[in-house]
């Protein structure tokens, strides 16, 4: 075998291992991301979720849905929460001051109110305009 024909193999090796080692490094990069994106979007939907709990007991007698805009419904130590317009859904919007935070939830009854009824958890931002929807595990 001549030098060239070795030399040409070791670099398309040296090449292939390189190339390799490269994937593996941005692979393990990307899920160190995907998990920290899973881990704050959970916290965040968990804040959501305990959100909601206040929201409800403190709308027992009270009549939220008449609220209009992004007006203010009530403040707390944890969180603001917020009436939210939408043309279909029930919303909500909350900002959490210990992840300074914008939440977003939407609730919508279908047809048959026993089947069709959705829950929507979105990351959002000050308008309560931009829907990004969150990864979560629903316990």
């Amino acid at each position: 075998m001549e030098w060239s024909t070795i030399i040409l193999v070791a670099v398309v090796v040296g090449f292939f291992l390189w190339r390799h080692e490269r994937a593996r490094v941005k692979g393990e990069e990307r899920a160190v991301v995907a998990t920290a994106r899973l881990a704050k979007d959970q916290k965040l939907y968990d804040h959501i979720k305990a959100g909601m709990l206040e929201y409800e007991f403190r709308n027992r007698g009270n009549e939220f849905w008449k609220a209009k805009g992004r007006q203010l419904l009530f403040e707390t130590a944890q969180f603001s929460c917020f009436h939210v317009d939408h043309f279909a859904e029930s919303r909500v919007g909350f900002y959490f001051k210990d992840l300074k935070e914008f939440g977003l939830y939407g609730f919508f009854v279908g047809n048959d109110p026993e089947v069709d009824v959705f829950h929507s958890y979105y990351r959002t931002d000050e308008t309560f305009q931009d829907e990004g929807q969150l990864l979560y595990e629903d316990d």
